[in-house]
């Protein structure tokens, strides 16, 4: 009777454990989200876990898309994709790669995921030709905050 009321403690105590082991798993593998959900009006891609596109809702050249991330959750995170280029007299030439950095992972909210809060990017100077000087996306100072 006493073999029979230890093996099904010990039974109850590995599965308490086998829980806590796998929640606490689950919870490191949270994912990141790029800034946070609804950050710009008519805008698309925050918020959200490794967005393809995203988009400030205003002008073209603030949208990228087709992007493919690498690293993500790491301090870091890159993507490569597609943008509308713009020469130094006005207009747009076309589409263009663009490569994007997103770091400083913290919350936009307290009790929110946890975010990538700056993201800085850069863009072909012509389309084929090389990428420019990395520059901070849309002049914010925080994914979190936008404009």
């Amino acid at each position: 009777m006493a073999k029979r009321r230890l093996l099904a403690g010990s039974s109850v105590l590995l599965i308490i454990i086998a829980l806590v082991v796998l929640s606490t798993a689950g919870a490191a593998n949270t994912s990141v989200v790029l800034g946070k959900k609804g950050l710009v009006r008519y805008g698309w891609g925050w918020g959200s876990a490794h967005p393809r596109s995203i988009f400030n809702g205003g002008d073209p050249s603030g949208k990228a898309w087709h992007l493919t991330w690498r690293s993500w959750g790491a301090a870091s995170a890159y993507a490569r994709g597609l943008t509308w280029i713009e020469p130094p007299g006005g207009g747009y030439h076309g589409k263009g790669a663009i490569e994007l950095r997103a770091s400083r992972i913290g919350r936009c909210t307290r009790h929110g995921p946890r975010a990538y809060t700056y993201l800085q990017a850069r863009v072909a100077l012509r389309p084929g030709g090389r990428l420019g000087r990395w520059f901070v996306w849309g002049g914010w100072k925080s994914t979190c905050k936008g404009p």
